[in-house]
């Protein structure tokens, strides 16, 4: 797609070995780090006949790609990781389920986690950067583990504590609605933090954990900016001053940020990035991180792809389905379709590439590309 030369290109991999490079916000599906195989397609097909639902559907193809990576049938996930380039991934777990974000969906995907932890050789839970420069240092990928809501505490700020012990190390405080804590980004109005989620936000600066203000609407995101010992970051998202459209976020919460020395990641989604009247590219991408540095400073800037793979159709079209469940709005695809340039983490050179393409010096692309992250999560958790 980056008509590079031949320097250029040993460039970005010189940029990738040198750099420790950490996709600050990677997915919230296990199975989609790799293709799917013939017995997890044939099960999908059954399990959708049935009627069965989504999380449940989910549930089945995370525990099939486990079983196959854990009994050496598969080595697909690996081969995708090393590829990627990337060294550090920021999952999500406790999304799906009935209800969504509940506190035994956090804790079943946690489990899955562990359980592909103790049966895999290439793979790290890492609760700390030591973690993550160990891992680079073995050729193995570490893996950090976020929440994107509070739903899955309730109003107890205790488990808070527990979720620490477990491994979570950031959490968003609002998905897409309103809830216990404060108001989504798509919600109807933006009340910010409620006094409950100025309690959570201190009990996450006291922990270690960072606040992530991702889908939080704006008031609750400037709230948290300012109730917020330590800094907060948005770890995937995007700028509506180059893409109108509510999930993003504005310039002033981009400066509110850059101000708490906070940090922010690019999404490659393609209907956050750019209309959904054309097809999505990294230049799109591009333009979202040229904006964000301009007005955060390339120092606090880089990339949380929040998007593992183009999944199988029939799959794309329930997660279109729950996604409307989970409070997205019309035009959201649910990140089923690709942007041109990112299909999926194999790709994922094809950023630093874009950054050579626009001229940002070797610095300021492996902040960009890790550097930055670390840096605040350092800070934050240790």
């Amino acid at each position: 797609m980056f008509d590079l030369s031949k320097e250029d290109e040993q460039r970005v991999q010189r940029l990738h070995a040198e750099s420790v490079v950490v996709d600050s916000l990677a997915n919230h599906i296990i199975s989609l780090y790799t293709d799917y195989s013939r017995p997890m397609l044939e099960k999908l097909d059954e399990l959708i006949e049935k009627n069965v639902p989504t999380s449940a559907i989910l549930y089945e193809m995370d525990r099939m790609h486990i079983q196959e990576l854990t009994s050496g049938e598969s080595r697909r996930e690996e081969e995708w990781m090393k590829l990627s380039g990337v060294d550090a991934f920021n999952m999500t777990v406790g999304l799906y389920g009935e209800p969504p974000f509940s506190y035994e969906n956090a804790v079943r995907d946690i489990a899955l986690w562990t359980r592909k932890f103790d049966s895999v050789d290439y793979l790290v839970k890492a609760t700390s950067v030591k973690d993550i420069y160990q891992a680079k240092k073995m050729g193995k990928k570490a893996i950090m583990l976020n929440f994107q809501n509070t739903d899955h505490i309730g109003t107890d700020l205790d488990k808070l504590d527990l979720f620490y012990d477990l491994g979570i190390r950031a959490v968003q405080l609002t998905y897409n609605l309103q809830n216990f804590v404060g108001s989504g980004s798509l919600e109807r109005t933006d009340a910010g933090l409620s006094h409950f989620g100025v309690q959570v936000v201190k009990r996450l600066n006291e922990l270690g954990i960072l606040v992530d203000v991702s889908h939080c609407g704006y008031q609750t995101t400037m709230d948290a900016i300012d109730v917020s010992s330590t800094p907060v970051v948005a770890t995937h998202s995007f700028c509506r001053k180059i893409h109108d459209h509510p999930r993003g976020n504005t310039d002033e919460e981009l400066k509110a940020l850059a101000d708490n020395n906070g940090y922010m990641g690019i999404v490659v989604y393609p209907s956050f990035i750019a209309p959904p009247s054309r097809q999505a590219s990294l230049e799109d991408f591009l333009d979202h991180l040229d904006h964000a540095v301009e007005i955060m400073g390339v120092d606090k800037v880089g990339i949380g792809t929040d998007y593992g793979k183009v999944v199988p159709e029939p799959l794309q079209v329930i997660l279109r389905e729950e996604g409307i469940r989970l409070g997205h709005i019309k035009g959201y695809t649910g990140g089923t379709g690709a942007t041109e340039g990112y299909r999926n983490h194999r790709e994922w050179k094809n950023f630093t590439r874009g950054l050579v393409s626009r001229g940002y010096t070797d610095d300021e692309i492996k902040g960009i590309i890790g550097g930055n992250f670390l840096r605040i999560l350092k800070e934050v958790v240790g």
